[in-house]
């Protein structure tokens, strides 16, 4: 997961102009040589040779585990990025195991080196040598302007802020006039989940002045040692004209209730919702002056909205309407930045009368079965593949469902294929060794008389995982992270 979470780290903070500069950049590091090891009391101290690069090297990476990698698609348990050193003390290992360890480099288009570094093998043991003690200082890797009032400072390691006053352990100056900009705020950025990165707040920066950073020493690692005064504490970079976005704290609106047929009604929202686990519960549907007369929701899923934006509209079946006016409203639906909607939040409609059949001598049953209520998909991986069970909720009043039949969609919804015919009574079905990708399904009832219902939709998207994610971002040195990619053997 710290892979994946890095990746999308990475992909959010690259500019246009990082990608530019990046695309011309294609020739990989070295392999790193000369990897050594001395067990410690609780760890391995690791040495290894300088790599070399077309451009140059912007940092190695630390691969380790427990176990051998010696396969084409293997790879050690953890990564860890050390940045631009040649020595690394790997901390919190358990006396008498053995570990394997290898190393890689990387340069600052994200380029990696081809194949490990030979691989080898120690067992730290509390005999064989000092306490494995982190006595390296951080270090400032990178300053990134991110905003006219944000700036993201990037260490060569974890780091913790003071627990009060954090801003306080910044100074930032306009090289030019030499006048301080102001230091508003510090907190850890949440999107970089080593812990590394930090963002600053700042007033409102010149645009294309030079500014330096510098990190006092109430800046420290994770075990105490504090960033050192000199080169390692500072870093430069360019004010930014871009205005700092205003932050959406405002949650989703109703903007109107439309009735589609006499089981069918859309909310319209203002902007991209996101639905509770069990949608039925977002939305009370009661006749206008009597609460306690109720349409029961029996399926809820995402639409397109009255002004063409997806998933910012709820399609509800409902059971049957009267030609009385409703009022629906919506509790816990959120916005896709997790703001909740505001209490209260509401709209009405004209119900719809139902169809009536053609009366005389046909007797012939035209009304198809209710679709089914909670349709949910859930997903489980199994090795590379997934297995979805689909659960829904079948509506008393189907008493003539001879079967049901379940349909899947891989572009969206446009063509459906019949994926199986399940019993009437059947509350589940499992559909398995699904790749990954996006996948809609449909449910419909079929009755005797071969009345096909309209069919309640779901959609689940399977995650790539793991390697597969590689090569589904850039990468970049201010990021402070790059992801470990599977390596040829030596």
């Amino acid at each position: 997961m710290k892979k994946i979470a890095s990746l999308f780290l990475v992909t959010t903070l690259l500019s246009l102009s990082t990608l530019t500069a990046f695309a011309a950049d294609k020739a990989n590091p070295s392999d790193v040589a000369n990897v050594k090891a001395t067990a410690l009391d609780g760890g391995v101290k690791l040495t290894w040779d300088k790599a070399t690069d077309d451009v140059g090297v912007a940092g190695y990476q630390v691969h380790y585990g427990t176990s051998s990698v010696s396969k084409q698609g293997q790879d050690y348990d953890k990564t860890v990025d050390v940045k631009n050193v040649l020595e690394y003390s790997v901390t919190a290992l358990t006396n008498e195991t053995k570990y394997y360890f290898s190393v890689t480099a990387y340069d600052a288009a994200g380029n990696e080196s081809g194949s490990w570094a030979k691989e080898i093998s120690i067992t730290p043991a509390k005999a064989s040598g000092s306490p494995a003690v982190d006595k390296t200082a951080p270090k400032v890797a990178d300053a990134k302007v991110i905003n006219n009032q944000e700036v993201q400072i990037v260490f060569s390691e974890p780091v913790v802020l003071p627990k009060s006053n954090a801003q306080d352990a910044f100074d930032i100056e306009d090289q030019d006039k030499f006048e301080p900009l102001l230091v508003t705020g510090a907190t850890m950025d949440a999107k970089d989940v080593s812990g590394a990165t930090v963002v600053l707040s700042t007033s409102k920066q010149k645009a294309n002045a030079q500014y330096k950073v510098t990190v006092g020493i109430d800046i420290k690692d994770k075990t105490g040692n504090p960033i050192v005064s000199g080169t390692s504490d500072t870093a430069l970079f360019k004010g930014s004209a871009t205005d700092k976005p205003v932050e959406d704290t405002k949650g989703p609106s109703v903007v109107k209730v439309e009735s589609v047929d006499n089981t069918h009604l859309i909310v319209n929202f203002d902007k991209i919702i996101v639905l509770s686990i069990d949608p039925s519960e977002d939305f009370a549907i009661t006749v206008e002056g009597n609460d306690k007369k109720k349409l029961d929701v029996l399926g809820v899923k995402l639409g397109t909205n009255s002004a063409n934006k997806e998933d910012a509209s709820a399609i509800i079946t409902t059971s049957p309407q009267e030609l009385v006016k409703y009022n629906v409203k919506v509790v816990n639906v959120k916005d896709d930045k997790g703001n909740k909607i505001t209490e209260k939040s509401s709209g009405s409609f004209q119900g719809v009368a139902a169809v009536v059949p053609p009366t005389g001598g046909d007797d012939k049953d035209l009304i198809p079965p209710k679709d089914v209520a909670n349709f949910i998909a859930n997903k489980v991986l199994k090795g590379k593949q997934y297995t979805v069970t689909l659960n829904w909720k079948i509506p008393d009043e189907n008493k003539d469902t001879k079967e049901q039949l379940i349909y899947k969609s891989t572009d969206k919804g446009t063509k459906f294929d019949k994926e199986a015919s399940v019993a009437a009574d059947k509350t589940n079905y499992k559909v398995e060794n699904l790749d990954p990708g996006e996948y809609w399904f449909k449910i419909t009832e079929k009755d005797n008389a071969g009345n096909e219902s309209k069919g309640i939709i779901t959609k689940i998207i399977l995650s790539k995982t793991g390697p597969e994610m590689i090569g589904l971002v850039a990468f970049s040195l201010f990021a402070g992270r790059i992801v470990a990619r599977r390596k040829n053997k030596k």
